[in-house]
């Protein structure tokens, strides 16, 4: 479609372009990049390129910017997937190490982390709950009449209930029932534990059996978080910091999407499950991200469970550094 050419002058605008975020001129050109041709050659290349679609003139008298379809083009055009640097991916592998606990302190973590490397807001999507699979359950005994409950699931999510021991309950009935749950129903998925009715397994112990059912009804509740509530953000001010959202109203109308998760997860999770999906301008679905481009890798937990991240930024940006970055932290992810 384009010629070798007429590519290395989208190619400088596009770089040029995401570094200083002005139109950018081909006497810049000229300096800035060693193409061996003079500025009125590329001024002709540059005049053709906005013809194809490929680039814009944001005022007659201006340098050009790049369009949706000039950067679609430029990331299509790299035929080698970016990677970090040896020093970059150190750094990440240090960070992200000492993170990976407990899932929602890891969504949290993941998002602060990727925010603060690329200066851009961070989406991260955690599993859907009901694909996890209860890992372990224990009684921690607080006093002689009551008791913490405790279920873990295998995606690292933790859920406690309090549980004061009515009459007839001892303590050592809630510990067999823990042993009982963890020998039979051990990677029994959140959604069949949904449907267990647990007064049948305490049954040995008829006074307690209702406030058992009860708390694990509390516990499994708390596990099953709505889906609104595994979408995490960081740095969603970050926006903010950049110049082509200066206007007030395009910058509320993209914090109001921010704003409203539910959106967010499909907008995050309708992205193919490959290697870095990007998302450029027009191509969002989402009117009020239309000046914005949207990255998204999956990363992979044990049992199949997926989850998202994503970088959202302005078109203009560094995209072979973030598809470089999401690509690694997912490895890690799905290999921790």
């Amino acid at each position: 479609m384009l010629d070798a050419r007429k590519r290395q002058v989208l190619f400088a605008i596009v770089q040029d372009y995401i570094q200083t975020a002005e139109p950018i001129g081909s006497r810049t050109i000229a300096k800035r990049h060693s193409l061996g041709v003079s500025p009125a050659t590329i001024r002709n290349e540059m005049a053709d390129l906005e013809e194809l679609g490929f680039l814009a003139q944001p005022h007659t008298s201006a340098g050009r910017i790049p369009s949706d379809r000039g950067y679609r083009f430029y990331v299509d055009a790299m035929e080698v997937l970016p990677v970090l640097t040896a020093v970059e991916a150190e750094i990440v592998k240090r960070q992200l190490g000492s993170i990976l606990r407990g899932q929602q302190m890891m969504l949290d973590a993941l998002a602060r982390l990727v925010s603060s490397l690329t200066n851009y807001t961070s989406i991260v999507i955690g599993p859907q709950p009901h694909q996890a699979r209860l890992k372990l359950m224990q009684v921690i005994p607080l006093d002689e009449n009551r008791a913490v409950l405790m279920l873990v699931l295998d995606t690292g999510m933790v859920a406690n209930e309090v549980l004061t021991l009515p009459q007839g309950l001892a303590m050592y009935d809630l510990l067999a029932f823990c042993n009982y749950v963890n020998l039979n129903l051990a990677g029994t998925s959140l959604r069949k534990l949904k449907a267990m009715h647990f007064e049948a397994y305490a049954g040995q112990f008829h006074a307690g059996a209702q406030a058992v059912e009860q708390a694990m009804d509390s516990l499994i509740a708390g596990l099953s978080r709505s889906e609104g509530d595994r979408v995490v953000l960081g740095g969603a001010t970050n926006i903010m910091n950049q110049p082509e959202f200066r206007d007030i109203a395009k910058l509320r109308a993209i914090m109001r999407v921010l704003d409203e998760h539910e959106l967010v997860l499909r907008l995050v999770t309708s992205a193919p499950s490959t290697s870095a999906s990007v998302s450029i301008g027009a191509e969002n679905a989402i009117e009020a991200l239309r000046d914005c481009s949207l990255i998204t890798a999956t990363y992979r937990l044990s049992g199949g469970q997926t989850g998202h991240i994503s970088v959202l930024g302005p078109t203009r940006m560094e995209y072979a550094r973030v598809i470089a970055l999401l690509n690694y932290v997912t490895k890690l992810v799905s290999e921790t």
